[in-house]
């Protein structure tokens, strides 16, 4: 990770999301954004903890789920995701290979 990239202490995430503290430790604990630093006093995130949170607060919300549901589904989400993205990659390479 760069020096220059964008850091958030716990409290600038929680204001960001307009979440309480409580809820921004328990993501942590069920996995869905990762700190560094040990303790929360001490936790930083990344600024893509910010869209993690965002949707995992949304599914909570619309879907009226538990936060270990939550972090089930987001990784489910974050799983197809990267799946597509190689499939894509594939279907390029395929298409390439067919062409020639």
């Amino acid at each position: 990770m760069s020096e220059t990239e964008l850091m958030l202490h716990l409290r600038e995430l929680c204001e960001e999301l307009d979440l309480p503290r409580d809820a921004c430790v328990t993501l942590v604990e069920h996995g869905l954004i990762r700190p560094q630093g040990k303790r929360p006093e001490d936790w930083r995130f990344d600024i893509t903890s910010v869209s993690v949170v965002r949707r995992a607060v949304r599914l909570r919300r619309d879907l009226d789920l538990e936060w270990s549901a939550v972090a089930m589904v987001v990784d489910l989400l974050e799983e197809r995701d990267r799946l597509r993205a190689e499939l894509e990659v594939m279907e390029q390479r395929l298409n390439r290979f067919l062409a020639d």
